[in-house]
């Protein structure tokens, strides 16, 4: 009975797989031929990929963005999109988004890069209709190794370019605007400890895979199902389960830098489900490791089941017939 009962599960998360794998758009390759090279190796050269994350920005995180900048994002701002700089050894060098701000003749267009350690590597301004100056090594290397904490305050932090304050304004709201919605996102701050309290250590990064779009992801995520899957049925496999169920929590992580196939302006409640789902995967993982298979177990991953069935519903296409694959 059990058999069958994970036999009818496999097929209910395979429906969902099937059809995010069918459906979901590929935006690297709908928008390969915008792929920004050029300037993306202007500011990391010693890259030697680029993987592109799409990201939808919760109205929390729009109100805390927002907050900590003193002014309103732009539309485009509310659907970043960041590239991850990969060295040849296929470890992390940095980001880099692409940002508009509004300068005192027009909207101003530029670049900003950030190292691991979220300090500025460096900003380029490309289209505007402001002073050459505005877009001069001179200028814009002032913003090098500046973070989070600086204040990027023209007349203070920053020397203006002469007759140019407003657009210098405008610029250095580029890298602060970068590193502020990179916090809120990816990064994290250092808390400032009391004289009296000791520093935590710091936490090791997850290290998260590179894929270049959803259909990648979700096949790494099928391969884990599987192993979980096997382990209810057959009780052999414990440490192995385990592992899984912890990668599909790291895996759930990045479904959000990709748009559903279906009621994809519901973003931030889009977001919210996967962190659900990052969260009850998780303690899953936790419990499978501790216990092993229990009616605690089996109960949390029907849960996973149940939930992943509605996600399937309201974010992707259905009718999909598995006879026919």
């Amino acid at each position: 009975m059990l058999s069958r009962f994970y036999t009818q599960t496999r097929i209910g998360m395979m429906l969902l797989f099937v059809s995010m794998l069918i459906f979901t758009p590929i935006l690297s390759e709908a928008h390969e031929t915008e792929f920004p090279s050029k300037k993306l190796d202007g500011i990391f050269p010693e890259a030697k990929k680029f993987v592109k994350r799409n990201v939808v920005l919760t109205n929390d995180k729009i109100t805390s963005i927002e907050k900590e900048l003193g002014s309103k994002l732009r539309k485009e701002d509310l659907k970043p999109i960041f590239y991850i700089a990969i060295s040849g050894e296929k470890k992390p060098l940095g980001l880099v988004l692409f940002v508009d701000v509004q300068g005192p003749s027009g909207v101003m267009d530029g670049g900003v890069g950030l190292n691991m350690k979220g300090k500025v590597v460096k900003v380029e301004v490309y289209d505007h209709k402001e002073s050459e100056a505005i877009a001069s090594e001179k200028f814009l290397k002032q913003f090098i190794d500046k973070g989070i904490d600086d204040n990027f305050q023209v007349g203070k932090d920053i020397t203006a370019v002469e007759g140019q304050e407003e657009a210098s304004k405008a610029v250095a709201l580029m890298p602060k605007k970068t590193l502020v919605m990179s916090y809120a996102l990816f990064l994290k701050r250092k808390p400032k400890p009391d004289d009296d309290t000791k520093p935590e250590p710091e936490e090791t990064p997850e290290e998260l895979p590179e894929v270049e779009d959803l259909r990648e992801l979700m096949t790494l995520m099928v391969d884990d199902y599987y192993v979980i899957v096997d382990y209810f049925d057959e009780d052999e496999g414990k440490e192995d389960a385990v592992a899984a169920a912890k990668r599909l929590a790291l895996y759930a992580k990045l479904i959000p830098d990709f748009e559903p196939p279906k009621n994809s302006d519901k973003t931030e409640e889009y977001v919210n489900v996967q962190e659900k789902f990052t969260k009850t995967v998780t303690e899953f993982a936790t419990a499978l490791d501790k216990n092993g298979i229990t009616d605690e177990t089996r109960k949390k991953w029907d849960e996973i089941v149940t939930f992943v069935n509605q996600v399937h519903t309201r974010f992707t296409e259905e009718g999909i017939d598995l006879d026919a694959y």
